[in-house]
């Protein structure tokens, strides 16, 4: 399943990208609305939104939409999970920045990975895994971080 979200759901479209959903998110632009609904048509894409006067446009044009109802995060995604039965379960597939997918770094590239000041110099040396983003750059690994996201994510199945 593929989602398109607007710019009032950010957090949302990050978050279905880290359970490794192709989402993509219309930043602030002109005609933003029907670059939304253009992009969701042509894709295939359940447009979700907050916004009730661009889930009307939507539903009028035949376009599968979604208005989410809550403004709180966790909220959102149960919302999601009840409607589309999505899975909450973390993958390391997708960027959470630019949608693209991602790889596991070989260890011949690691060189990509120390060019990046917000990793830290000990990760480096535990033999810790890195994924990168071709697309933006971004490295990614399980840090401590992860383990919070686990922690929300197994909230989310209770």
């Amino acid at each position: 399943m593929k989602f398109i979200t607007d710019r009032m759901l950010g957090r949302l479209a990050r978050w279905l990208r880290l359970f490794g959903y192709d989402t993509l998110e219309i930043k602030k632009q002109e005609n933003e609305d029907d670059t939304l609904l253009a992009l969701a048509e042509k894709e295939g894409r359940v447009l979700v939104s907050r916004d009730r006067v661009l889930v009307r446009k939507a539903l009028k044009k035949g376009v599968r939409t979604y208005l989410v109802q809550s403004p709180e995060i966790m909220e959102q995604l149960r919302e999601m999970q009840k409607e589309f039965g999505i899975s909450t379960e973390p993958q390391l597939d997708r960027c959470t920045l630019c949608n693209s997918v991602i790889r596991k770094v070989k260890p011949e590239e690691m060189e990509l990975v120390r060019a990046k000041d917000y990793v830290y110099p000990d990760r480096l040396g535990e033999g810790t895994e890195f994924w990168l983003c071709d697309k933006c750059g971004q490295v990614y690994w399980q840090g401590k971080h992860w383990v919070n996201i686990l922690e929300r994510a197994e909230k989310l199945k209770k």
